[in-house]
């Protein structure tokens, strides 16, 4: 090989060295600091997936929830029958895991919620309500030591539902706050420890006894 040849190779190696160190190297370095941030990014995204397909697979309906919900239905049929008897509706209340209602009369037959007058209704709805608030205070972490009857007695209720419903009020635990709103007051403040009355002062109301 020439000598001249050798310079040329020198020269081609010398141009092609100082053309790598003139390339800008910035905008590569910029796109691996966008890598490494998708990377994370992305491993952040499959462990949330991972959690998430957990807490789904736990809450579904075949999960924990379906658990908990077959532990306390039975304590809830029980309790929302020994409602029904105290409010002399003898039929046999039966809820599902999926919340179905059946019920049935002492002979058996099959009836719907629909089926019962508004009164009978009544008394299902609150024997709903006060097993409800019974299963509540099975947990620790949940007090219930207030109810809230906005008109109960003023509705669909004859004398026999008024008086149950009044003695099983009675009945609760004497740490509850009862209030029982009613327009017909006078008629039922003596069946209470004390009453307050409302009446419209130029449209609102305010306490005036």
């Amino acid at each position: 090989m020439s000598k001249n040849a050798l310079v040329s190779y020198k020269k081609e190696l010398e141009d092609a060295q100082r053309e790598v160190e003139e390339v800008d190297t910035s905008k590569l370095e910029s796109l691996q600091e966008d890598l490494t941030k998708q990377n994370d990014m992305h491993k952040s995204l499959v462990e949330e997936h991972e959690i998430l397909s957990v807490v789904h697979t736990i809450l579904k309906d075949g999960g924990i929830k379906a658990r908990i919900i077959s532990q306390y239905i039975p304590v809830m049929n029980k309790l929302i029958n020994k409602y029904l008897a105290a409010f002399d509706l003898f039929v046999d209340f039966h809820l599902d895991e999926e919340f179905n209602e059946v019920i049935r009369s002492r002979f058996r037959d099959n009836f719907t919620y629909a089926s019962f007058s508004e009164g009978e209704k009544l008394r299902i709805t609150l024997s709903i309500m006060l097993a409800w608030r019974s299963v509540a205070k099975l947990r620790n972490s949940v007090s219930t030591n207030l109810l809230i009857l906005d008109e109960t007695l003023d509705g669909a209720l004859d004398s026999v539902g008024i008086e149950s419903l009044i003695e099983t009020l009675h009945g609760l635990n004497s740490d509850d706050n009862i209030f029982v709103i009613s327009h017909r007051g006078d008629q039922f403040a003596e069946k209470f420890d004390g009453s307050i009355t409302f009446g419209k002062v130029k449209n609102f109301s305010e306490i005036i006894g």
